[in-house]
């Protein structure tokens, strides 16, 4: 068995990797008259699609099993969902009725952000947090992993270039990120937060998607950092929350593999 430490360097390794690849690949597919935006709805993502596949294949041979591939537990797991899940209900109410994209670019854009989901979920919730678990106690593992996550969404600046919303970005992904990881831990399950984090873009993305003209300018940077915390506070604090106690969090370096069935 690898030890805790080398594991941890090795997923580590494995994930910067997957950003290479996942960043890499649309700077070489965009210029200057393609946007973001009209990539993602008219093309697979195919930076996504192969850091996911490089993914896959780095954890099949290093034989790691315990990426959280597992049906959710315990019974009632589903009611640890319901703050996600009122947010998504208003996102999709926004996005239903602001967003203009056609039917097939809608697809493309359900087919991208699933990707999304499951790739970052796979990266950052499976391949890193499996390391993190073994290697660190709770609260460094944890927080560890919730600001590798936000960390790597500084890099939408090489996108994007615009650095300071990138980090408006990176902290949002924090707070929310450290939702998806509690949830991870009490459902003992990725598969549930691999849904959540996939609906969360594709909702976010209709939301004023397919307007014409110019775009707006971007609001001023501390008005962003301050509508981030106020929509994704709330969620941080509820992931917190969820993992408040060691008994709450049983299992959490396992899956609960050996207490499955016990809600704690």
């Amino acid at each position: 068995m690898m030890p805790p430490a080398a594991r941890f360097a090795l997923a580590a390794g494995i994930v910067a990797v997957w950003a290479a690849i996942t960043m890499v690949v649309p700077t070489l597919l965009l210029d200057g008259t393609t946007t973001l935006q009209e990539l993602i709805t008219r093309n697979l993502a195919w930076g996504v699609a192969g850091a996911a596949a490089f993914l896959l294949v780095a954890v099949r041979l290093a034989g790691w099993r315990d990426m959280g591939f597992l049906a959710p537990s315990p019974p009632g797991w589903w009611k640890l969902l319901w703050l996600p899940a009122l947010y998504l209900a208003g996102l999709a109410a926004v996005g239903l009725t602001t967003g203009r994209l056609e039917a097939g670019a809608v697809t493309m854009v359900l087919i991208n952000t699933a990707m999304v989901g499951f790739s970052e979920e796979l990266a950052f919730r499976g391949v890193l947090w499996g390391g993190a678990r073994k290697a660190f106690a709770f609260w460094p593992a944890f927080l560890l992993v919730s600001a590798a996550f936000g960390s790597v969404h500084v890099f939408n600046a090489v996108l994007t270039g615009e650095l300071a919303e990138a980090g408006v970005q990176a902290l949002n992904a924090f707070m929310s990120g450290a939702a998806y990881l509690a949830i991870r831990i009490r459902t003992r399950s990725i598969i549930p937060i691999m849904v959540i984090h996939a609906l969360w873009d594709f909702t976010v993305f209709l939301v004023g998607s397919g307007a014409t003209g110019p775009a707006p300018e971007p609001a001023p940077v501390l008005q962003q950092l301050t509508l981030g915390l106020v929509l994704t506070g709330p969620l941080f604090l509820y992931g917190i929350w969820l993992v408040r106690s060691e008994t709450v969090r049983a299992g959490w370096r396992d899956d609960g593999l050996e207490t499955r069935g016990s809600m704690g």
